[in-house]
This record gives structure tokens, C-alpha cells and sequence, in this order.
């Protein structure tokens, strides 16, 4: 068959239904159909076909040698059909009929693609698109992005004249464009003002041309929306005249340069600074202001920021014309676009000739300082040195001392234990030698006064007043004796003989005295019981020519290991002075024979309150010393013979 030999591939049907049903399964570009068939006509045949969504684009030809009538034709056509060919026909116009069919095909099959390409971008558009009737005016079609911007449907603009509509509502503006679009076939606005429905006004970049559909001229329109442009336009002015309003009264250089790192901008305090106009500054001609000493430095520094991206910051040296050299530290980064792109750099200038001035003046204060230091130094290490010697020798003094202090306070332990020892054989040759005779006296004295005659009257006398003498002798002699070492702290321990001196000490003051002895005395070394007696005794000595006191209270305690005595009186209150001055002989007697002891004294005044004094004494045994173990007597026992 020609067709196949044309290089078209053929699909051949017997009947009306086998060839819509290959129509459906194939899609053919063209249908070569007979008009008569065996079960229905080509005309039924071709009616089916174009009214099937899916098949309606399908070129369909009739073909006949019987019907081919003008009428017949007609209905055909009518039904439909895009051709009728009639037969008999050479196979050369066949082909040429057919090939001619699939150009069309194909020319319309394009049409309709580029038609829904043009209608999505249309539709798609983000900008404003009118079509108008290039004679009228009048709008034929308009996208959604401009009813959007406009506010109005697609009906309230389509059919209506472009000055009949809100937006444009400047009649004579409107009909001046389009009059010169008419003439030009061109028009563009960079700033158009326009009235949205809801009276807001916006401004729009308007462009306008025309051109052919279908041997008609028609004008296109593109509108788009610049507003937030033109905002940003004039935020951008107003900015860059702040900029330089900014820069004009700035107290640093300040300079921009292109996205190569070459100069396009200084300010007038630059151009002070470095001393060049700003036109010498451009380009590279800023390098030339640089010291000679730091051009070279400065230059490699800056062109490795510059290639690297990276920010510049440097201290170095302009040297102006006239010789002048100021230090100035640069700054610099970059200036980045929307896309993050280098723009170029900009930067700041700061004079530091001040500063440096001043760190060299504090450089030369600090190196003075530093010899100064040093030698400050070398004399507090040659003072240190000779402080060293000097704490060495009254180190060892001091330990002489001490050696000597400890040495002086054995022998004064010693000396005291002497005399303890000389006042206890004094006390006992009192009490028992000298005691004993004038006892011995007395008793001899009644025996004669027994015997005398009765008539002996001036002899009695005088024995009655020899026996008072006597008995003033035996209380002379016991003072003494209690004054010298009480026997009963041999006899009966510390708790009896602190009951018997308070018994005294109340009548010879008048201060009432209260004694809680501890109710179990431990053994107790005589050295201890006579040291805490004497401890005792000098308290007492000092309450009564200083403290001024109503009452005392003494309280004794003893635990597994330490004695404790508490006296407290009610007097004037011990200051702190007198607790630490030397001079007072009481206290320091006290602490040395608690030293001695190695025992703790606490002394406490109140003003107008009385004082405490608690004496604390480790207990031991002693194997030289007799010890006893005592019970404590009642208070009100008299020691008296």
C-alpha cells in the first residue's frame, strides 16, 4: 500500500465498530473512512468518533465512489469529517491528501501545546498580565496575579474599557496610552500609580506592546507590583544620605571599596588623616598615604583578606606630605549582598597617634619602674638577707631564753616546793612542839592553882592571867600555823581546809561565802591539793582588797582525770587590762603555778557584775608524793583545837 511505503504506519478495520475500536485502543492521527460499511455508515462512523472526548481531535476523512453527491459531501462534512475524497483517486493525491491531514495534525497538535503553555504562564505569571483589543481598549483577558493585586474579579474587569476601571481611572491618562501604544506599539512606566478596589494606592512598573493573534493586533500588558521596591528604593536613599551624613561628621575615617578590594569611597576625615583627596585615594592610591616602613606589610595583609574573604585588621602608620606621621588602626569586613555574595568591604580608620603616644610614655614609666623594682628588689633581698641572720640569732636568744625562762620557773617550782616544805615543818613544830608546851603550861598552871591555899587570892590572880596569856599564845599559834600550811590539808584533805579558811575569811570580811566542794575527791598528790590551796588563798586575797565584793562562791569538781575550782564573786568586774598587766603579782603567781601544773586558767570580769575565775588541772600520780583519798567534811566544822 502506498501509505506503508511512505514510511506511515497503517491500521485497517472491515467494519464501522472494528474501527472505533481501534481508534480507541490506537489514537490514530488520521482516519481514512469509507462511507458505506457493513453494519453502519462511514457518516454514523465519524459522528461517533468526534463525539468522543478522548477521539474528537482524531482528523477523520470520508471516502466514496457511490455517494458522491454535493448533498452527500455536504452531510459529511456537517457530521464532522475534516476531509471527502472521492473515488476513483490516484494513490500520488492519496498520499498527498493524508500527509497533508498530518501536518495539519501536528500543526494544531503544537498550537494546542504552546496555547497551554502560554495559558499556565499566563495563569502562572507573577506579575499583572491585560490583553487588550488593540482598536477599543477594551479588556479581553486578564491574569489572576492582577485581580489579586487589584482587588477586582475577572468579570468586574473583562469587556470593559481600560478607563472605566477604578484603577485607571485617569480617563484622559488611560486614553493617552493608548493612543500611543496605537502609534508605537510600545510603552513602558517605570513609576505608574495605581487604585486598588479598596482605595489603597500602589505603584507598578507598566509595560506595554503589540502584536498578531490571528491577523488581529492585540496589546499585552505587564504590570508589576513595585511598591515594597519603591519603599525599599526610598529607604535605600534615605539610608545612603544618612550614610553620608554619617561619614560627613564622623570621628574615624571611614571607606568602601568595589568586591576586588579596590577604594571607591572615603570620607572627609580619610582624606584628613592620610592627607589625600579622595580621588588620590581611589583605586589602590590609598597605599601611597602608608609609612614606608609599613607599606609593604599593610599591603600583603590587606590583599590576604581580600582574596580570602576574611576581615582586615591592622595597626600601622600614614605619612602625609609635609612628613607628618600618624598611627592609625583598619578594620574592615565584607559587605554581603542578598545571596550572600561579596559586594565589596567596608571599613573604618581610627587616629591612635595619641594612644601610642601614651603607651610609649608609659612604656619608658614602666621600664624606669622596672629598674626601680629591681633595685628596690635587690635591696629588700639584701634587707631579707640580713633579716634572715637577724631572725636567726634572736631565734636562737629566743631559745636561750625560753631555756632560761623554763630553767627560771624549775627553780622558782623548786624554791616553792622548799618553802611549802619549811612553812609545813614550821606549821607542824607550831602546832605540835610549841602547842603541846604551852598546853603542858596550862594544864601545870590549873594543877598549882588547885594546891594553893585559900588565902592566896593575889597569887590566883596572876595564874588566871598567866592561863589567858597562854591561851592567847595557843591562838597565836594556830594562826600562825593555818597561815603557814593548814594541817588539815594533810590531815583531812582540800575540800576541809577550803571550809575552815572560808569560815574564817567570812568573819575577818563580812562577805558572805558559799562553798560547793566536790562530793568525791580523788587522790589528789600534795603537790596539786597545796597549789589549788594556794591558788584558793590568792583569789581570796585579791577579792578582798579589789573586787569589792558582797558574796563569793566557791565550787570544786573533779572528773575521771582533771580538778576543776570556780571562784565567783559579785564585786566590780576584773578589766581586761588588769587580766594581762604584768604588774599585777596575784594573777601572774597564779598563772605560773597552773603553768607549773600544765593546766588551763580562765579569768572573766563584767562591769558592775563580778569575775570568774575557773582553774582546770590535769590529775596524775605521784609516786614520791603521799595522796590520800578524802570525803568533804560539812561546811560548818570548826578547825580549831
Amino acid at each position: 500500500m502506498v501509505l506503508r511505503r511512505a514510511g506511515h504506519e497503517v491500521l485497517e478495520a472491515s467494519t464501522g465498530k472494528e474501527g472505533l475500536k481501534a481508534a480507541r485502543a490506537y489514537l490514530p492521527d488520521v482516519v481514512l473512512l469509507d462511507v458505506v460499511l457493513p453494519d453502519i455508515s462511514g457518516i454514523e462512523t465519524c459522528r461517533q468518533i468526534k463525539e468522543d472526548q478522548d477521539l474528537k481531535d482524531i482528523f477523520v476523512i470520508l471516502t466514496s465512489g457511490v455517494e458522491t453527491s454535493s448533498e452527500y459531501q455536504a452531510k459529511g462534512l456537517n457530521t464532522g469529517a475534516d476531509g471527502y475524497i472521492i473515488k476513483p483517486i490516484s494513490n500520488k493525491e492519496l498520499l498527498a491528501r493524508v500527509q497533508s491531514m498530518v501536518r495539519i495534525k501536528r500543526a494544531e497538535e503544537a498550537l494546542q501545546v504552546s496555547e497551554t503553555r502560554y495559558r499556565r504562564l499566563f495563569e502562572t505569571a507573577q506579575d499583572g498580565i491585560l490583553i487588550l483589543n488593540e482598536d477599543t481598549g477594551q479588556i479581553d483577558d486578564v491574569n489572576p496575579f492582577l485581580t489579586d493585586i487589584l482587588g477586582y474579579t475577572y468579570e468586574e474587569l473583562t469587556g470593559k474599557k481600560l478607563w472605566e476601571i477604578g484603577a485607571f481611572k485617569n480617563t484622559e491618562a488611560s486614553k493617552s496610552v493608548l493612543a500611543e501604544l496605537q502609534h508605537k506599539g510600545y510603552v513602558r512606566y517605570e513609576d505608574l500609580p495605581l487604585i486598588t478596589k479598596d482605595g489603597r494606592e500602589i505603584d507598578v512598573e507598566f509595560v506595554s506592546n503589540v502584536y498578531l493573534v490571528n491577523h488581529h493586533k492585540v496589546i499585552q500588558c505587564n504590570i508589576r507590583d513595585i511598591t515594597v521596591r519603591t519603599l525599599a528604593e526610598k529607604e535605600l536613599r534615605r539610608s545612603q544620605k544618612l550614610f553620608h551624613t554619617i561619614a560627613r561628621v564622623s570621628p574615624v575615617g571611614l571607606f568602601r571599596t568595589d568586591s576586588e578590594g579596590q577604594y571607591i569611597y572615603v570620607n572627609e576625615y580619610w582624606s584628613d588623616i592620610t592627607g589625600l583627596s579622595p580621588n588620590e585615594t581611589y583605586g589602590e592610591g590609598w597605599a601611597n598615604a602608608l609609612h614606608p616602613a609599613d607599606k609593604e606589610r599593610v599591603l600583603s595583609e590587606w590583599h590576604h583578606a581580600v582574596q580570602g574573604d576574611l576581615p582586615f585588621e591592622s595597626e600601622f602608620r600614614f605619612m602625609g606630605q609635609s612628613g607628618t606621621i600618624k598611627w592609625v588602626i583598619g578594620r574592615a569586613i565584607a559587605e554581603r549582598g542578598v545571596l550572600a555574595e561579596r559586594l565589596g568591604y567596608v571599613g573604618i580608620v581610627t587616629d591612635i597617634t595619641d594612644r601610642k603616644r601614651m603607651e610609649e610614655e608609659l612604656q619608658k614609666a614602666h621600664d624606669g619602674l622596672e629598674k626601680k623594682v629591681e633595685e628596690r628588689t635587690a635591696q629588700l633581698v639584701a634587707s631579707n638577707t640580713s633579716l634572715q641572720r637577724e631572725i636567726e640569732k634572736r631565734k636562737i636568744v629566743g631559745e636561750k631564753l625560753k631555756e632560761s625562762q623554763e630553767r627560771l620557773r624549775n627553780l622558782a617550782k623548786h624554791l616553792q616546793k622548799i618553802r611549802e616544805q619549811e612553812r609545813s615543818f614550821l606549821s607542824r613544830e607550831l602546832h605540835d612542839e610549841l602547842g603541846q608546851a604551852l598546853t603542858g603550861m596550862k594544864m601545870d598552871i590549873r594543877w598549882i592553882e588547885r594546891r594553893l591555899p585559900q588565902d592566896s587570892a593575889l597569887i590566883l590572880e596572876r595564874l588566871h592571867s598567866i592561863v589567858m596569856l597562854i591561851d592567847s599564845a595557843i591562838l597565836s599559834v594556830q594562826r600562825l600555823s593555818m597561815a603557814l600550811r593548814p594541817p588539815a590539808l594533810d590531815d583531812f584533805g582540800l575540800n576541809e581546809v577550803i571550809a575552815l579558811v572560808l569560815k574564817d575569811f567570812e568573819k575577818r570580811t563580812n562577805i558572805t561565802c558559799e562553798f560547793i566542794p566536790t562530793p568525791q575527791l580523788a587522790v589528789v598528790n600534795k603537790e596539786i591539793s597545796t597549789e589549788m590551796f594556794r591558788i584558793f588563798q590568792e583569789a581570796l586575797t585579791n577579792i578582798a582588797r579589789h573586787a569589792g565584793a558582797h558574796s563569793v562562791t566557791i565550787i570544786l569538781q573533779n572528773t575521771r582525770d582533771r580538778l576543776t575550782m570556780e571562784i565567783r564573786d559579785d564585786g566590780r568586774g576584773i578589766t581586761k587590762k588588769e587580766i594581762v598587766d604584768p604588774t599585777s603579782i596575784g594573777i601572774t603567781g597564779i598563772r605560773e603555778r597552773i603553768y607549773a601544773l600544765e593546766g588551763n586558767l580562765e579569768i572573766k570580769g563584767v562591769q558592775g557584775k563580778g569575775t570568774t575565775i575557773i582553774v582546770n588541772i590535769p590529775l596524775r600520780e605521784d609516786k614520791e608524793t603521799n595522796s590520800t583519798t578524802t570525803k568533804p567534811r560539812p561546811k560548818k566544822a570548826k578547825g580549831r583545837d
